[in-house]
């Protein structure tokens, strides 16, 4: 089968697995009065695997519709920008500018710190230099 089929097939298996777990990892994991905990938790995770999965991308080693099912499918379907931005807002719209900001914080940060992390975790996984 050619390439553009396989990826597609990939992205649309990897894009309803993600759908999947944000759906039940929010449900797990309610916001509270403080955090949106599955929208937070969704988020980083997908950091950790697309750090993870860039890194086996910069190797050369990567399969492409392993690589566009896992990163493009599972991961954009999984995290949830939008979600981000509409939590901070209505934090915003609360009064409760100092959670915003510190939820904001945390998710950039956390994000960028995991996606070197999984990177890492990848070279470390399979002796590779960056």
């Amino acid at each position: 089968m050619p390439l553009a089929p396989r990826a597609a097939i990939a992205v649309g298996i990897g894009g309803l697995a993600g759908a999947g777990a944000r759906w039940a990892l929010v449900e797990v994991l309610p916001a509270t009065d403080i955090w949106p905990w599955g929208v937070l938790t969704v988020n980083l995770a997908g950091c950790l695997v697309l750090g993870y999965l860039a890194a086996a991308a910069w190797s050369a080693r990567a399969e492409l519709p392993v690589s566009l099912g896992l990163g493009t499918g599972f991961c954009g379907s999984l995290t949830t920008f939008s979600a981000l931005t509409v939590d901070v807002a209505q934090m915003a719209r609360d009064g409760d500018w100092g959670y915003g900001a510190g939820y904001l914080a945390v998710s950039v940060a956390g994000g960028l710190a995991l996606a070197v992390i999984g990177a890492a975790l990848r070279r470390a996984l399979f002796k590779e230099a960056l």
